[in-house]
């Protein structure tokens, strides 16, 4: 469990949650062309005209002009505007090679890229049309230079350039809301294996975030990581109350002190699995529960003074993992190591031998059922399979016959030719 993998999935996570609204703003309400923010004086290019932009969220929206307006004006900017609508034409039809073929370092196109890419997934282009955006802002002065910095740290953390992302982001502790950065830097650290700067950061999260749940993972991974299995079960325990899923229990499982405790975050994994059809997380669950359950009853074999067969899990599920679905041998797992128990807690001596002996006959019942059942299932499948093979050599031979038929009826066969 070096590394964790479930701390919301970044796409998601970058399109949805506050913690990265800082790298882009779904709000379409963008200002007019020319209109201040209240952070910088902008002196815009003759294209600004035309376009809504908004310096902060990085971010253009094309605004026609109106036929009164675009009849007033200059020879110029009807030049201008003619290639401006070219363009967007392109643009619109997401067809952007064409688009940057016609100026190929025109900016409201790489800004409009740009986004296309991150709303895309796509966070390695993302991030070179950002430092694209960045020298060409330096000539049109249209965004606010701070944030482009700031969105290409950000968009280094998202492309798992950890180090750079770290360096580029830490100036704007103080500058961005905090929260955010927080969650973020401990992700950072947490993969630059600085658990204890991952722990200091996340700590500062508080319930009422949305980041909360994810700033629990950091939290109990990063302990796990340094062996403090005492803190990260109490972050498990969180874990556990908000999202109540199969890896929180087996967190909480793993975590525990005893083997009772253990079994029953096991077990309750497995059933949330078998209820979800996870077959991943139910294969996990399953695993842990094997390695408690079947040394039990090696050790109480071992301290009989009879000879008994053991009953063996692992043997059991090697013979019929290929022949049973995964859930249906799940649920004969549980009922196998049921029924063990009942015979170590009820029975000792020669009562224990005939029990287990009972376990055994009744588990090599079920597995001659499950063979029996699975030759006849591949037994149905093997003659589906071969009437389907008749089935298309008839249609092979049928569709001769008709060409053959057709191709005798040509006029030349009857002397027209």
């Amino acid at each position: 469990m070096k590394k964790f993998v479930s701390l919301m999935c970044l796409a998601v996570l970058l399109l949805n949650t506050p913690v990265l609204a800082d790298v882009y703003n779904k709000n379409n309400s963008l200002p007019a062309a020319g209109t201040q923010t209240g952070i910088v004086t902008l002196q815009l290019p003759d294209y600004a005209k035309f376009y809504s932009i908004d310096p902060v969220n990085i971010s253009v929206k094309y605004i026609p002009p109106s036929d009164r307006q675009e009849k007033q004006l200059s020879k110029s900017e009807k030049k201008l505007y003619k290639e401006v609508k070219k363009i967007e034409k392109y643009v619109a039809k997401k067809d952007f090679k064409k688009a940057f073929k016609e100026n190929e370092k025109f900016l409201p196109t790489h800004i409009q890229y740009m986004n296309f890419c991150l709303f895309a997934g796509d966070y390695r282009e993302t991030l070179s049309e950002m430092l694209i955006i960045r020298d060409l802002n330096k000539k049109d002065n249209i965004l606010d230079d701070e944030k482009i910095v700031f969105k290409i740290g950000m968009l280094h953390y998202l492309n798992k350039n950890y180090s750079t992302a770290l360096n580029m982001l830490l100036p704007f502790l103080n500058k961005q809301n905090p929260e955010n950065l927080w969650f973020v830097l401990g992700d950072i650290y947490y993969n630059l294996n600085d658990y204890n700067s991952s722990i200091l950061y996340s700590k500062k999260i508080q319930p009422s975030s949305e980041n909360y749940p994810g700033a629990l993972e950091l939290l109990y991974n990063s302990y796990y990581n340094l062996q403090n299995f005492k803190q990260a079960n109490i972050y498990a325990r969180e874990l556990v109350k908000i999202l109540p899923t199969p890896i929180n229990y087996m967190r909480l499982g793993t975590t525990s002190s005893d083997n009772n405790t253990k079994l029953a975050n096991y077990y309750k994994a497995r059933n949330i699995s078998v209820a979800d059809k996870n077959y991943h997380t139910l294969s996990q669950a399953d695993s842990r529960i094997i390695s408690i359950e079947q040394p039990k009853i090696d050790k109480a074999v071992a301290g009989l003074s009879l000879f008994v067969e053991k009953p063996d899990w692992n043997k059991i599920s090697k013979e019929n993992s290929k022949m049973m679905d995964p859930i249906d041998l799940s649920n004969r797992m549980k009922d196998f190591f049921q029924s063990t128990n009942a015979c170590m807690t009820k029975f000792g001596g020669r009562e224990l031998v005939k029990c287990f002996e009972a376990v055994n006959t009744e588990q090599a019942k079920l597995t001659q059922e499950a063979k029996t059942k699975y030759q006849e299932e591949q037994q149905k499948a093997l003659e589906l399979q071969r009437h389907r093979m008749l089935l298309e050599q008839q249609t092979y031979y049928e569709r001769m016959y008709l060409n053959d038929f057709f191709y005798l009826r040509h006029p030349y066969f009857f002397g027209f030719w």
